[in-house]
């Protein structure tokens, strides 16, 4: 159960390290698709480690899928300003 805890705080505090330097750099969408993801998926393994509350498990579930939408939206918008470029 600690190893498990450990992980999920390492893998959030890297994941927080990413996102705050993206958005320093004015990439607020690339920092949301870095953080959500990885705030969902602990708030959920966290929900799953107890299974005592499990709104928490959904609210996770969530945040998850809406950072995975911000990816997909950087990813479509990034390619359309490749594709503009390969056009000029």
């Amino acid at each position: 159960m600690r190893i498990v805890i450990a992980f999920m705080a390492l893998v959030f505090v890297l994941g927080l390290g990413s996102a705050v330097v993206k958005a320093r750099k004015g990439q607020w969408w690339e920092a949301a698709s870095v953080f959500l993801p990885i705030l969902g998926i602990d708030l959920s393994m966290l929900d799953g480690v107890r299974w005592k509350n499990l709104p928490l498990l959904w609210v996770g579930f969530v945040v998850a899928a809406a950072g995975f939408g911000a990816e997909g939206y950087t990813y479509w918008r990034t390619r359309g300003e490749k594709r503009e470029q390969a056009s000029e």
